[in-house]
């Protein structure tokens, strides 16, 4: 299907209120995002495996035949888990590229994923959120492997890039329904981190 279809009006509605509202001066610092999005998923997820990487950071990725280096000012994983303690239900990553480079990080990245599902023979699904923002995923026609699909929030706003792989770890991805399994833990998650208020 060509749009993720929506667990929760709210989600499909707006990030926030605060969110549509014009971009502050300063985007919010990673750790104050990465806090505030720990209190948001609670009590159905566990952060957990908090990381933190200041400074240059970087990493390159082809896309038919084109090279192309992601350099990053700023990153932030955690893993959530399903439940203290539970199995990892999503692998998180908060990234900010350096001044000026935010644009043309997010086309790589979108033609990165979009070559992704062409190669996988899935169709990328795309979600529009208030600000501007955009919500796309990749997810695998069947559940195989260490990861089951990747999504990228891409946040004009905050000059935010949420990065997020789900591994193929829960027991309700067994099965016949499995694929809609996926589908109900990617909204849920999403549905609890947009649920936050963009710190100011």
């Amino acid at each position: 299907m060509n749009t993720m279809k929506c667990a929760a009006a709210a989600l499909c509605a707006s990030l926030s209120p605060a969110m549509a509202a014009s971009a502050p001066a300063e985007p919010p610092f990673l750790d104050v995002l990465a806090y505030q999005y720990a209190n948001c998923v609670r009590p159905a997820y566990h952060q957990a495996d908090l990381r933190v990487q200041d400074g240059a950071g970087r990493y390159r990725i082809e896309v038919k035949g084109e090279a192309y280096t992601v350099e990053l000012q700023e990153r932030m994983g955690f893993s959530l888990q399903a439940g203290i303690g539970g199995p990892v239900a999503a692998v998180v990553k908060l990234d900010r590229p350096p001044a000026g480079q935010f644009e043309e990080q997010a086309r790589w990245r979108e033609r990165w994923l979009r070559d992704v599902a062409e190669r996988s023979g899935v169709v990328l699904e795309e979600r529009a959120l208030a600000g501007g923002a955009r919500l796309l995923a990749v997810n695998k026609g069947e559940i195989k492997g260490n990861y089951v699909g990747q999504s990228l929030l891409i946040d004009p706003q905050r000059l935010l890039f949420i990065d997020i792989a789900w591994p193929n770890a829960l027991d309700t991805y067994r099965g016949a329904d499995g694929l809609r399994h996926v589908r109900q833990v990617q909204d849920d998650v999403w549905q609890h981190m947009l649920s936050c208020s963009p710190a100011a």
